[in-house]
């Protein structure tokens, strides 16, 4: 303020122009950057709708895959009707036949090879024919390809399934496979396989045809809980099927857990560029695209030069202008300024000749002297004022020590006391989307992350496959009403292992609105393994008989309540002591966890349950299919056991180790006991026996 009282009214008006165009300066820059905004925003809308392009193109390719694989299994299946199929001669005229055909076909549909495999596992026939050819996928040197998972899973549920890429030998590359079975008369006769051209998915993927000088396109999977690029990209030549190391905040993290969205952000070489990305579900990858922020911004960098150029213009004249028509009125000005300097210096008593103003200029001189006078009087009561308050001023500086030290004492407890509850609590706090937002050390330890790990993660990182899907649907659905919840859960740990803790679950509520959630736990790991091995047997591996009376009492009532179907399945080795006799007690044992096996590999989806009833005899719950669904199930679950190929020479129905398996099937309107229930599927598998073994028989 004392400045602008130095100055003459040229250079004060001079200054308020200054301000004024500096206003308008920052005006025009505000604007100029909305617009930019508004073209960052634009940019944001197109590279993401280039990326969902991507995405769609390649999932419309997926399913036209899964299309031309259905065709090709219909027009197999045509061939095969009046073929008899246990005759190899049957599959060697169909393969003639169709060998010419499956390889156009495969050309046109952008397959790589299509594989024709036995139900036991024999590749009978490939248009690449490569070495996978007559080998097998149960018990071969592929066994564990993606193309023996399609396989199994092709042969146990009936669909087809698009598997990961992964490497695959015979073909010398990363690669995918799709399987569906070939029915016969209601029997899967065979499995027809395809492998997915790797080429069309990259010509989608590395297509920059959108994407300016500077964009590129990054795809990567997850394998062993890594990133893997799948393709090459344009620019950083990144080599597919390779392993990368990105930091945590890096957008494609989320993309390969699910995730979508578009920013602004440094790329890997420093440049900022404008970044989408998402997640492909057929492939179960993440892509992310990414082009220079220059480049977006190019024509808005040129328009924002040539309007800051005229604008710098205009102020340069309207100065020019202003500055004549000051000159002609200045004098009075400056006197005037000067007797307001006096007064501003303190020198209250002040007389000004102003018979030589206007009009105008004499009220102005007026106004000063009483208001000379009226500062004088202020002063004098400002001082007084000052006084008092520099003596409370003391005091108060006195009562913020004294409170100061009170507060930092409390602090010191409160924080020893958070010091405890973080080493010896096993705690976390959530959003209210369950994105980890707190983990206390105990929580840590016991589940081998460090905080930096779990913060910002969802809580499903350490959720556990064996959970089931209708525990956690309970969980939200109480906790989401605001309610509390508790329960034992089973955790996963960092390196795979597993915890089980006693768990309550509180909504943290501030004004009615939930905040986000507190998880208490209590570790119940050994009183849990207690339990498990309580209810294990211990050479097979599967339940006990103890677990079985529990568990059949428990899916009897989930079946009455859901209003489903559930099934007993009895199996026993045929034979059994007859193998024992013959080839000792130690192969027989060997059978039996053989046999477990099978068992264990039919019934590891949640609601299947596989037990060890006494000696050779096993029993099997299933739930929520037809009676020829369940009867179908036990034919595969029989021939699986005999295509393990155990010589048994004493055996009556095969000189292999088989099983016959008895069904009974429970409804919800069935009136049967635990007992009636065991009862009837223990009379359909003596009839089984009956009727020559290596056979099941359910009651129609």
């Amino acid at each position: 303020m004392i400045l602008m009282k130095k100055m003459t009214l040229l250079k004060r008006t001079l200054l308020w122009l200054s301000v004024i165009s500096f206003v308008s300066f920052l005006l025009l820059v505000c604007i100029v950057w909305q617009v930019r905004g508004t073209i960052r925003d634009h940019g944001l809308f197109y590279i993401q709708k280039i990326l969902h392009h991507k995405i769609n193109t390649i999932g419309m390719y997926v399913d036209g895959r899964y299309a031309a694989l259905n065709n090709l299994t219909q027009l197999i299946s045509f061939a095969l009707q009046h073929q008899n199929m246990d005759e190899i001669n049957s599959w060697t005229k169909v393969s003639n036949d169709l060998d010419g055909n499956l390889e156009t076909f495969a050309h046109n549909n952008h397959f790589y090879d299509i594989f024709l495999i036995m139900t036991n596992g024999d590749i009978a026939l490939t248009v690449k024919n490569e070495k996978d050819l007559h080998t097998n996928l149960l018990s071969g040197p592929y066994r564990d390809t993606q193309l023996a998972r399609v396989f199994r899973d092709a042969l146990k549920n009936s669909k087809p399934y698009l598997s990961d890429f992964n490497y695959y030998e015979p073909s010398h590359d990363h690669a995918a496979f799709i399987a569906e079975p070939i029915v016969k008369q209601g029997k899967i006769i065979a499995i027809l396989a395809v492998q997915i051209d790797n080429k069309v998915i990259q010509s989608v993927v590395n297509d920059a045809s959108e994407l300016g000088e500077t964009g590129e396109v990054l795809t990567l999977v997850l394998r062993n809980a890594k990133p893997m690029s799948m393709f090459a990209t344009r620019h950083t030549k990144i080599p597919p099927y390779t392993f990368l190391k990105l930091p945590r905040d890096y957008p494609i993290h989320e993309a390969l857990h699910g995730g979508e969205g578009e920013k602004y952000m440094i790329d890997q070489t420093g440049d900022n560029a404008v970044v989408a990305w998402g997640y492909q579900k057929d492939l179960r990858c993440g892509m992310i695209i990414k082009i220079d922020e220059n480049e977006l911004l190019h024509d808005w960098y040129k328009q924002t030069r040539s309007l800051l150029l005229l604008f710098f213009i205009g102020v340069v004249v309207v100065f020019g202008m202003l500055i004549v028509a000051i000159r002609s009125f200045a004098k009075p000005i400056q006197e005037l300024s000067r007797n307001a300097i006096l007064i501003s210096n303190g020198n209250y008593d002040i007389e000004i000749n102003n018979s030589q103003y206007d009009h105008e200029w004499q009220l102005l001189t007026d106004a000063f002297e009483k208001m000379a006078n009226e500062i004088k009087l202020r002063m004098v009561q400002l001082k007084e004022t000052n006084s008092a308050l520099t003596t409370q001023k003391s005091e108060i500086e006195d009562f913020n020590r004294t409170l100061e030290g009170r507060i930092e004492a409390k602090t010191h407890s409160l924080q020893e006391y958070i010091a405890i509850v973080d080493e010896n609590i096993i705690t976390s706090q959530t959003n209210e989307f369950g994105i980890i937002t707190y983990a206390s050390k105990a929580f840590c330890q016991i589940s081998g992350y460090s905080k930096e790990q779990l913060v910002g993660q969802n809580h499903r990182i350490i959720r556990h496959p064996d959970m089931p899907d209708e525990l956690f649907k309970n969980l939200w659905a109480t906790i989401s009403d605001g309610k509390t919840w508790s329960g034992e859960i089973k955790n996963k740990k960092s390196d795979g292992s597993y915890y089980w803790v006693d768990t309550v679950i509180s909504p943290n509520i501030e004004e009615g609105k939930i905040l986000g959630y507190t998880a208490i736990r209590h570790d119940i790991t050994d009183k849990k393994t207690i339990e498990e091995l309580a209810i294990t047997d211990s050479m097979t591996g599967l339940y006990n008989r103890r677990n079985y009376i529990k568990t059949i009492q428990e899916e009897i009532n989930r079946v009455k309540r859901h209003r489903s179907s559930m099934a007993l399945m009895m199996v026993d080795v045929d034979n059994f002591k007859l193998y024992n006799d013959t080839y000792g007690h130690q192969a027989g044992d060997t059978v039996l966890n053989q046999v477990a096996e099978v068992l264990k590999f039919y019934t590891s989806r949640s609601g299947e349950y596989a037990f060890r009833l006494g000696g050779e005899e096993f029993g099997i719950v299933f739930s929520d299919m037809s009676v020829e669904e369940y009867f179908d199930l036990g034919n595969r679950i029989r021939k699986a056991i005999e295509a393990l190929a155990i010589v048994h020479e004493k055996n009556s129905a095969v000189k292999y180790v088989t099983v016959s398996i008895g069904i009974a099937v429970f409804d919800p309107d069935s009136k049967m006991s635990c007992d009636e229930l065991y009862k009837e599927a223990d009379d359909q598998l003596y009839t089984a026996k009956e009727q020559g073994r290596n056979r099941v028989m359910i009651k129609s």
